[in-house]
């Protein structure tokens, strides 16, 4: 009797407790994952890789890493952005270029510099409809890319007759840099909508910031009351050339100084 009421407790005793189930159970998952964090740090230094061979000018090494990159991962949306940057300044296909940007907003609807990145080029090819389409689809994904405001700026003054539109984009971006060529973009959108009194604030602004030829350029166009100034030597009016502000194609995150605004695309951002 003593042995039949003893024996099922030390039946019990002999049971796999949780804490042996759920050790089993991590270093399973454990094993598991290791080849995964391994790819994942290849990728990565692979990622850098192609970052430092674009910033030494080394395109088609950038391009072969991209490529490898997405061999591995087909799907890595930054990836064909950067292959898109390094194609580009390699002088490589434009429609090449194109295709890689599509491919990258296909895979991730949400990378903005992408759709900045399509709107620039077509901007560059006078396509001032497609190009106005993505930098607004820039703006919806992030409300932040200045090099986005500022073409939809000029775009609204020069192309669209919409200064009212134009002085909107212009104080956006005045809100990150303060380039005498925002202010003087922004004065001729005050007087192109009537607003004669903020438009000779923008041109005491210039003579502030020294920028006398702005200024005087200004001032004359609110004298003579004659049209916006679309001379060539600033870019103004002429779709091929950057906007005043903006520069050509570039890789680095870097926010815009005024003269230059970077495309931003650097690996270790995502």
């Amino acid at each position: 009797m003593i042995i039949a009421q003893q024996l099922p407790r030390r039946l019990s005793l002999k049971k796999p407790g949780h804490i042996e189930l759920i050790f089993c159970l991590c270093l399973f998952l454990l094993i598991q994952c290791v080849p995964v964090f391994a790819q994942m740090e290849g990728l990565r230094d692979l990622y850098e890789k192609a970052v430092n061979a674009y910033n030494k000018q080394q395109y088609a090494q950038a391009i072969e890493f991209y490529g490898q990159i997405i061999k591995t991962v087909p799907t890595f949306a930054p990836a064909y952005n950067g292959m898109a940057l390094a194609n580009q300044a390699a002088s490589g296909d434009e429609n090449k270029t194109i295709e890689y940007l599509k491919k990258a907003i296909s895979y991730d609807p949400k990378l903005a510099l992408a759709y900045d990145n399509l709107g620039r080029i077509y901007y560059s090819r006078q396509d001032v409809d497609n190009a106005e389409i993505y930098f607004k689809k820039a703006l919806m994904v992030d409300p932040t890319i200045s090099s986005s405001q500022l073409c939809l700026a000029w775009i609204n003054l020069l192309v669209r007759s919409k200064p009212v539109t134009a002085i909107k984009y212009f104080k956006m971006v005045l809100k990150t840099t303060k380039d005498s060529k925002i202010y003087y973009g922004l004065g001729q959108a005050y007087f192109a909508s009537n607003q004669r009194s903020e438009a000779m604030d923008m041109i005491t602004k210039l003579y502030e910031l020294g920028e006398d030829e702005l200024a005087g350029r200004l001032e004359k166009s609110l004298r003579e009351n004659s049209v916006v100034n679309t001379s060539v030597d600033t870019g103004l009016g002429n779709p091929s050339q950057p906007p005043p502000g903006l520069g050509p194609l570039a890789p680095t995150p870097d926010k815009p100084t005024g003269t230059k605004v970077h495309l931003r695309g650097k690996l270790s951002d995502y």
